[in-house]
């Protein structure tokens, strides 16, 4: 079975030394991976994964642009790039532009790093410009572990977003709000939203898991492990242990990725 993992992320190398043990001592989580490139493929490998879908995160709006010329310098068979921008950036439509130059299919977008609000009247533009381009958005969702609240990403300003911008393609991290799934159950559950599921196994009971999939729709939901923070062959091993049954598996670990990134059909295979 061909398993994409939809949320990963690394450091360039003298970033990674850097980045990695700021993250650990602000979150109180242990990476899995030294938080390189080099580190995440050679987990892949370990676990099975044919592709990951990597989600730079551009804190400064003047790293922009350095960010994606990096990322579509590394795109290839194995890792899918994500574009970056800035909601708050002066210059974001120019920005915008050069993600679409440069072929990004996905943005990710972290409002607690960035400090805005997925709702924000002032940023209804932004948004319906990724949407007419036809961007997924990929949002952080929930609670951060380096920050604390009130958090950016809540599952009701998310639905809020969705629903004044109907086909805004949404997804929104850690099955829609990290601890925050009451509210997603109230606001997300059942809306064209995507979720993954990175950060959900040992937060909420295998019951709750199999029942949020259940009643939001296998459809909307991805494999997704938030690497280096989580280690991958594991988060494997909790989605099969929820005995969903293979197509169901299908969907998860590979099919709905496709069907939203159809770019990602065939990844994982040799360029040779």
């Amino acid at each position: 079975m061909s398993i994409i993992d939809s949320h990963t992320h690394f450091f360039p190398g003298k970033v990674a030394e850097e980045a990695i043990p700021k993250i650990e001592a602000t979150s109180g989580c242990t990476a899995y991976t030294d938080g390189t490139q080099a580190g995440l493929i050679s987990s892949m490998e370990a676990a099975g994964i044919q592709c990951s879908v990597v989600l730079p995160v551009a804190t400064n709006p003047e790293k922009v642009s350095s960010i994606n010329r990096f990322s579509a310098s590394l795109n290839d068979s194995r890792l899918h790039m994500a574009g970056a921008l800035h909601p708050k950036a002066d210059h974001w439509r120019e920005q915008l532009e050069e993600v679409i130059q440069l072929g990004f299919s996905a943005v990710k977008l972290h409002p607690d790093y960035q400090e805005f609000y997925p709702d924000d009247p002032d940023l209804l533009p932004f948004f319906a410009a990724l949407r007419d381009n036809g961007l997924l958005v990929a949002i952080h969702a929930g609670e951060d572990l380096s920050y604390k609240p009130p958090y950016g990403g809540g599952p009701a300003r998310i639905a809020r977003l969705i629903e004044n911008l109907p086909g805004i393609k949404v997804f929104a991290g850690h099955m829609g709000g990290y601890r925050m799934w009451d509210e997603v159950d109230r606001c997300l559950v059942g809306k064209p939203v995507y979720m993954d599921t990175s950060f959900s196994f040992g937060e909420m009971s295998d019951e709750r898991i199999r029942s949020m999939i259940g009643r939001h729709g296998v459809e909307y939901v991805l494999f997704g492990t938030d690497s280096p923070w989580l280690d991958q062959a594991t988060e494997i091993k909790n989605i099969l242990r929820l005995g969903l049954g293979s197509a169901v598996e299908e969907k998860i670990f590979y099919g709905n990725a496709v069907r939203l990134l159809p770019v990602l059909a065939g990844q994982g295979q040799s360029d040779k």
